[in-house]
């Protein structure tokens, strides 16, 4: 029997979708997490959260702003829900 993956809510989907995002681009970057600290206004520690993926005390908000001084383009798309006749 196959296990169904919980749903997350809609804004949880989001920060996770931007989080990889920016784990992905930190890994690629070549910069010490001191470097990226520095370069993203943040500290240290929370380079290393984000780099291990940890949303806790990240806000969508926080996250996107974050994004995009990490050199990442974020956008949003909203559409009607499908419909089924």
């Amino acid at each position: 029997m196959a296990t169904r993956r919980p749903t997350l809510p809609t804004s949880a989907q989001m920060r996770t979708q931007v989080l990889d995002a920016i784990a992905e681009r930190l890994a690629l970057g070549g910069l010490t997490q001191k470097e990226a600290a520095a370069q993203l206004g943040l500290a240290q520690p929370q380079v290393s959260a984000l780099m291990n993926r940890k949303s806790e005390g990240f806000s969508l908000d926080r996250l996107i702003d974050i994004a995009v001084r990490a050199g990442l383009s974020v956008r949003l798309s909203v559409a009607r829900p499908y419909r089924r006749d």
